[in-house]
This record gives C-alpha cells, sequence and structure tokens, in this order.
C-alpha cells in the first residue's frame, strides 16, 4: 500500500461526513499496519467503526461496501437484524 496523507487518499471526497471519512482512515492506516508488519488481520473494532458509521449514510454505501470487500470482509444483512460480519480473507 502506498503511503498517502489522508487528504490525498482518493477515496476521501469533499462533503463526505466526519465520521465516515475517519472511519476509513482508521481502516487504511490499520491495513498499512497489518501489511507492514506481516500481521493476520485488521482488529475488527476497526471494521465494526467502519461499518457503524456506513450505515448512517446510505449514500455512501456504494463506497464502504467496495472498501470492506477489497479487505475481504463480506457483510450481510438478516431480517433487518444486527450485521453478520463473515471474514472472507483467511
Amino acid at each position: 500500500m502506498m503511503d498517502k496523507g489522508y487528504k490525498e487518499l482518493e477515496i476521501l471526497e469533499e462533503g463526505m461526513p466526519d465520521d465516515l471519512k475517519a472511519a476509513i482512515e482508521s481502516v487504511v492506516t490499520q491495513a498499512s499496519i497489518m501489511e507492514e508488519y506481516k500481521l493476520e488481520e485488521i482488529p475488527i473494532e476497526y471494521i465494526q467503526n467502519l461499518i457503524d458509521a456506513g450505515l448512517k449514510y446510505p449514500e455512501w454505501d456504494n463506497l464502504t461496501q467496495e472498501l470492506l470487500d477489497s479487505l475481504g470482509y463480506d457483510i450481510e444483512f438478516e431480517c433487518d437484524g444486527p450485521l453478520r460480519v463473515k471474514d472472507t480473507a483467511n
């Protein structure tokens, strides 16, 4: 992963809610740390924070889903109930 400043991340757009930006920045940072230190996975709390922030802004759903997919997470909604997160990367 290229080391870019957060303002240079192409997926962060003007008008994006601050809490969603923070969640994306955290996940991207953790992915970089995971790669650098050859860790097995990103702590699930960061993924959950991204999901929680993404749920508040359905207009950003495609971006959130693409980021989660690129990290290997398959998110399923079941009967309008809680999310079940599957880590498909492992």
